[in-house]
């Protein structure tokens, strides 16, 4: 394994670790209902964030369970506006791919270059054999990112969670990719 570059560069974004500084920022997508109900967490608060935040900072990625969590940066406008993560699996050389943006960003494509680079990351870097993304099935948006990916769907676990907003028992689609087929679709 190599250690990354940072900041990851894509065309209009760059990814990197976070910092307690991005507290305020996490806050404008985490603290929101809408946006929550898909993290299958309630909303955060300031107290949380920073907690959060911190935790996540300089936290290490080397075994299962680690968790690496990258603010991604607007290049043109150098605000955050969103986070992507992957967390170690728990087995040999898996990793699940997590997301979220401000809403005021949705339908821009940020989240399907963002992720792509997490994948890159996560596979010429890391050299994980195979990454999986949980979605609420609700979260069409979501499902759209990982099939532009080149992600296929492998599961549907119905009604296998609860929200925290609404008590409402929600279906999971499980997506996945393996290295073979990222690298063989030019991605």
């Amino acid at each position: 394994m190599t250690t990354p570059h940072w900041p990851l560069t894509t065309e209009r974004l760059e990814l990197r670790p976070v910092t307690p500084a991005d507290a305020d920022a996490f806050l404008a997508w985490r603290s929101r209902p809408e946006v929550a109900r898909y993290m299958f967490q309630p909303p955060w608060t300031p107290e949380l964030a920073t907690r959060k935040l911190i935790d996540w900072s300089g936290a290490p990625f080397s075994l299962p369970g680690d968790v690496l969590v990258l603010a991604v940066v607007e290049r043109a406008g150098r605000s955050v506006i969103g986070e992507v993560l992957l967390k170690w699996a728990h087995g040999t050389g898996q990793a699940e791919v997590g997301y979220g943006f401000r809403p005021e960003v949705a339908g821009s494509g940020y989240a399907t270059e963002a992720v792509r680079a997490a994948l890159g990351l996560a596979f010429d870097v890391y050299g994980f054999h195979r990454v999986f993304a949980r979605i609420d099935e609700e979260n069409t948006r979501s499902s759209r990112v990982c099939e532009r990916l080149g992600m296929r769907l492998e599961a549907r676990l119905v009604e296998s969670d609860i929200r925290p907003d609404d008590g409402a028992w929600a279906t999971e689609l499980n997506y996945a990719v393996l290295a073979s087929e990222h690298v063989s679709a030019g991605r």
